[in-house]
């Protein structure tokens, strides 16, 4: 089997027409098309943020495409935050094939849009769910950023298939690795960790290496009775008072202090 073979396991991309309107659930958003290196046509949805508030990157997980997940910016609206959410290469309306490395492109591009629009690091928060865990930690590696989110992600790839396929090591043939917690020693800022109990996708163990590779400040939100995909859900208000609370609080990364609940 070739990369491209191996690489189906991992992405399950779902394509859109260019000229498909926003969906009712979007509205307000204003659709974000943004260049990579590569020359990929990256696209995403932009709200913009509130006079003096912070703006939130969104990577979501390895299935679906921007509209689905647009759904999660009603979770976030407690956050009173910006909001680009981007489709990866392959996904949605943008171009390409997915793989890390453009998945980390399309990040580095993102970031650049924003940057372009005068919203600078130390106001932006990666957030990666699942997959995009892995790359939200590869783009937060060395930047100043107010902090990073990671909810229902994993410490690499091959963590996760030894947890789904116990018998036979696939996950040791991938090509992409998202090697997230050997690459968390390079996040300087702060790092909430957010988990469902019951996750039966990427184990709850997952979540707790993830906060215990955390050389900086740290926090970790253990999510009872939430499996993978209803960790907002499950947590109902909590989710979005739980999220505002640890946002308002963050301050630069000077210190190791640490929490954990």
């Amino acid at each position: 089997m070739g990369l491209s073979g191996l690489r189906r396991f991992l992405y399950y991309p779902e394509r859109l027409p260019e000229n498909l309107p926003l969906p009712r659930h979007a509205a307000g958003a204003e659709e974000a098309w943004i260049t990579t290196t590569d020359g990929e046509t990256i696209h995403g949805l932009f709200w913009s943020p509130p006079p003096g508030r912070p703006t939130l990157l969104y990577f979501h997980g390895n299935a679906g495409h921007a509209y689905g997940w647009a759904l999660v910016r009603e979770d976030l609206g407690a956050l009173d935050a910006g909001l680009l959410l981007i489709d990866y290469r392959g996904y949605g309306k943008s171009s390409g094939r997915p793989s890390e490395r453009g998945l980390a492109l399309d990040a580095e591009a993102s970031l650049a849009w924003l940057e372009a629009r005068g919203i600078g690091v130390g106001s932006i928060v990666p957030f990666g769910k699942s997959l995009g865990g892995g790359v939200a930690v590869e783009l937060a590696r060395g930047r100043a950023f107010l902090g990073l989110v990671l909810e229902s992600t994993f410490t690499s790839i091959g963590a996760v298939s030894r947890h789904l396929f116990p018998v036979f090591p696939v996950g040791e043939l991938f090509p992409d690795r998202f090697e997230s917690a050997a690459k968390l020693g390079d996040v300087k800022s702060p790092v909430l960790v957010i988990h469902g109990r019951d996750d039966g996708l990427i184990p709850a163990s997952e979540g707790q290496a993830l906060f215990d590779a955390v050389q900086g400040v740290r926090e970790l939100w253990i999510v009872a009775g939430a499996d993978h995909n209803d960790v907002s859900w499950v947590a109902g208000a909590a989710y979005g008072t739980r999220l505002r609370s640890w946002l308002d609080g963050l301050r630069p990364p000077v210190s190791d202090s640490r929490h954990a609940v």
